[in-house]
């Protein structure tokens, strides 16, 4: 009997010391068990009152742990994890590493054990290089998504880190995770028999991933550091932005910011509004007041399981990235650009041309009559620019279209094939051509054209993009990139003097034009920081296929001297073009009277007295906000952003001038004291005084119970023009379209009004 039962202690023995073990639910003949794999008693420092970093929301609640045993400090990791109803160890990892950007992880998912879990890393040193290697190809990291690279084999041993300084662990064969877990119920951590995507959590469990390199077991630890919380960039004041279109039947669009240190920081929008992004090919970008205005091609990119779509247009906090509202549907068409107008208004470029945007309600309006038309990819809007008094925006194969924002209407068509537009440093306009620059003047909208000698203007209708067309808010002269021909890029920068019309065609060159695979540029391209002066140029690498994985940011000085180049993470990121904060607020100048007195028409020159250090000076938007006597001073502000002070009785006129820089805004008020005579009451009841039709087409009228003495007549750059009254009415047939400013001079007062000429 004894003898007996000596044999089967021994057979037992034998049994458990040679047992198949099982590795997240895979039989492994390869493995041997031992005793450490059954379970092992741990009294660790901490509890869940410790767990600084808590992931997801609910009255239920995890610990997870990765114990990489490297010898890098601190290794034993561990996080919180809460929710409600049902969920998974598999659950918990993903939420963790979708949540956390310093931890990434290595999946092999739709196994018959369900996914199976093949690496785990974590950024130890900041350096947010998350990225592994496979088979040592350095040329093409693989970054991971939403912190998940995924294979579809069980390859986990060919893949390192590309940071040496990073956690990282993988391995199936060579080593491997096991898999340890604790309930409520339990004294003890036990092997699990399972994989993640088979363990229930309960409320109170706990998961630890203990890593067995070279195949050499370790105990689970003791020693467990919680992870600080995650933090992601919230200064968006220092740097500026890169707007991605990102890669097409993959994920939605999405924004990055890359800070004055030199940190990039990616998907900032998607990592402060809980992995929402924008909509599909997101194109353009733009800031205006403190809001973040992103405009997409479609609404959804239906390809992308990661991120949530916003839709056309998403408008954000500028300064915090959170989500204010995301709109599909912005008129019927596909997205194109935006401008911002006013505090209350904004106009959106779209493929069937420009809608009003009620920036006050957030609430997309009416199409702009005229600016529709043409067909998706013949008439579609491209760039919009604000001057001070109107917005010029692209309209493919029709030429610039000139809007006036004070009323929303289109006044004037500048015939072209034209690429881009945008407003010099002295306040001229300037649109481009294939082969020329054409100066627009901001008022009369006459053009001038300059031949550029030698190359061609890269163009961006073919799918459409913002262009690469610029300017200096620093010094009067634009840049753009050349081309072979309107779909092939050239390699250099060309600067144009807008002072002197001189063309400089190499004022710098693209880098990395060695090799077979050559830097080209991608999106708009080129952008000049309003603040620094300096050129930002995003390339990618041409060849098709994965060669776009690659992408560049370089920093030209204002020699055209390369400075700087940031290497992004490999990905297909299609960069749309940069993005610059505003920082500053319009300045007025101490030059600015603070009172005046007037006995006659008096002119103050508003554009010199204004300036902004992050925004284009010369595009400050000027008006009356308010008139506390318009009966004792009349005050309007002309095209040529004059301040006209006419004294219409003797009294005092406190007069509020708004400044508009980019959205933000300065007001001054001005006390003037008027000199001029005042009428008697019962005489000024007896007064009359109108001009119509207004809009006018031929003959306009002048109509008042006073005696006319003279009448003059401006243009909106404060030129005098032909205006012969005869019997109360001139004749403006002759004159050209556009907005003009009538003065009548009567034995009783003086009268001027604004008139538009159809």
């Amino acid at each position: 009997m004894k003898k007996f039962y000596l044999l089967t202690m021994l057979f037992l023995f034998a049994f458990f010391t040679n047992a198949q073990v099982t590795v997240q639910g895979v039989p492994r003949n390869d493995i041997q068990g031992s005793s450490n794999q059954l379970n092992t008693t741990v009294a660790t420092n901490i509890n869940f009152s410790d767990i600084q970093y808590w992931v997801g929301s609910g009255t239920n609640e995890a610990a997870f742990v990765v114990q990489w045993n490297d010898s890098k400090n601190p290794d034993a990791l561990v996080w919180g994890f809460r929710w409600n109803g049902n969920a998974t160890g598999e659950d918990m990892l993903r939420a963790i590493a979708q949540a956390d950007h310093r931890f990434f992880t290595l999946l092999y998912p739709g196994t018959q054990f369900g996914t199976a879990i093949g690496g785990f890393g974590f950024d130890l040193n900041g350096q947010n290089t998350n990225a592994l290697y496979k088979n040592g190809n350095t040329t093409y990291p693989l970054y991971p998504v939403s912190g998940v690279l995924n294979t579809s084999a069980y390859d986990f041993d060919d893949f390192t880190a590309a940071d040496a300084g990073d956690h990282w662990g993988s391995g199936w064969y060579n080593s491997y995770w096991s898999y340890w877990v604790k309930d409520p119920a339990d004294a003890d951590f036990g092997y699990s028999g399972v994989g993640a995507t088979s363990r229930v959590l309960q409320n109170g469990s706990w998961d630890v991933w203990n890593f067995n390199p070279g195949m050499n077991s370790f105990p689970v630890s003791s020693t467990l550091t919680p992870v600080s919380a995650y933090v992601s960039a919230a200064n968006f004041t220092n740097g500026y932005f890169m707007v991605n279109e990102e890669w097409f039947g993959h994920t939605n669009g999405s924004v990055n910011f890359i800070d004055n240190n030199g940190q990039v920081n990616y998907r900032v929008y998607s990592n402060a509004n809980n992995n929402h992004a924008f909509g599909a090919t997101t194109q353009y970008g733009t800031i205006y007041g403190d809001k973040f205005y992103f405009i997409s091609k479609q609404a959804a990119d239906g390809g992308d399981t990661q991120y949530t779509p916003g839709g056309r247009l998403v408008v954000a906090n500028a300064h915090t990235m959170q989500k204010i509202a995301g709109f599909n549907n912005i008129g019927g068409g596909d997205g194109r650009s935006f401008v911002g107008v006013n505090e209350n208004k904004g106009y959106i470029g779209a493929s069937n041309g420009v809608y009003v945007f009620d920036i006050a309600n957030l609430q997309v309006g009416s199409l702009i009559t005229g600016t529709g038309g043409g067909g998706q990819y013949a008439g579609q809007i491209g760039n919009m620019i604000r001057s001070s008094k109107y917005v010029f925006a692209v309209k493919q194969s029709a030429g610039i279209l000139v809007i006036d924002p004070a009323t929303d209407t289109l006044i004037s068509t500048i015939p072209g094939a034209f690429h881009s537009v945008v407003q010099a440093k002295d306040g001229s306009i300037w649109a481009i051509q294939d082969q020329k620059v054409v100066n627009i003047h901001p008022t009369t909208f006459v053009t001038t054209s300059y031949n550029i000698p030698t190359t061609k203007y890269l163009g961006s209708w073919g799918a459409w993009n913002a262009g690469s067309f610029s300017a200096s808010s620093k010094q009067n002269v634009l840049y753009w990139i050349n081309s072979v021909n309107s779909f092939v890029s050239g390699t250099q920068i060309v600067k144009f003097d807008v002072t002197t019309k001189a063309f400089n065609e190499s004022f710098a060159t693209i880098p990395g034009q060695t090799g077979t695979y050559k830097q080209i540029p991608y999106g708009a391209g080129l952008r000049v920081n309003p603040t620094t002066d300096e050129l930002i140029l995003n390339t990618t690498e041409s060849g098709f296929g994965a060669h776009y994985q690659k992408n560049w940011i370089h920093t030209f000085d204002v020699n055209g001297t390369l400075t700087n180049t940031k290497t992004l993470n490999d990905y297909y990121w299609f960069p749309a073009m940069a993005v610059f904060p505003d920082n500053s607020l319009p300045a007025v100048s101490s030059t600015f009277p603070s009172q005046v007195n007037v006995s006659n028409a008096s002119v103050i020159d508003l554009k010199a007295v204004v300036s902004d250090e992050d925004n284009l000076s010369s595009a400050i938007v000027k008006s009356i906000k308010s008139n506390s006597n318009p009966s004792a001073v009349s005050a309007v502000i002309n095209a040529n952003d004059e301040l006209v002070l006419t004294p219409l009785a003797s009294g005092t006129a406190d007069i509020k001038i708004s400044f508009n820089s980019n959205g933000k805004t300065v007001e001054k008020v001005l006390t003037v004291n008027s000199t001029a005579s005042t009428l008697a009451t019962a005489e000024a009841k007896k007064i009359e005084f109108s001009i119509y039709p207004n809009p006018v087409t031929d003959i306009l009228t002048l109509k008042t119970h006073e005696k006319i003495q003279n009448v003059s007549m401006y243009d909106d750059s404060g030129r005098i023009v032909n205006a012969q009254l005869n019997n109360g009415q001139i004749n403006v047939s002759a004159l050209p379209k556009g907005i003009y400013i009538i003065k009548a001079v009567t034995d009783k007062a003086v009268y001027q009004q604004k008139i538009i000429k159809n």
